[in-house]
């Protein structure tokens, strides 16, 4: 059975692929498969794997490793300043709302 996160991380299912449940397997050895691109693997807390076939990157996904970090700075500094337009924004309408108020009490 196809897996879309799987897809999305490791690229389409080699033609004929079966499902191998390495999990239950503790000596399993990895293989290097020349016909896969290296692919590197984030999980939640920023660790980091490269792997080298698809059954170890498809058990690696399976396993959790599927955390997209941002891929760049700039990607990153985008979130930043967006962050802090945000709270400009939010200063600036409490700022005008003060002081309708105040310009109300006033008139």
């Amino acid at each position: 059975m196809k897996n879309k996160i799987v897809e999305n991380f490791c690229g389409p299912y080699p033609e004929g692929h079966v499902f191998q449940d390495i999990s239950s397997n503790p000596n399993y050895v990895f293989k290097n498969d020349s016909n896969f691109d290296q692919v590197m693997l984030s999980d939640i807390e920023g660790n980091t794997v490269y792997v080298n076939s698809f059954i170890e990157c498809e058990h690696y996904v399976l396993g959790g490793w599927n955390y997209s970090p941002p891929k760049s700075f700039g990607e990153g500094l985008d979130l930043l300043m967006f962050s802090k337009l945000l709270i400009v924004v939010l200063i600036v309408t409490t700022i005008i709302k003060i002081l309708g108020k105040l310009k109300e009490q006033i008139v």
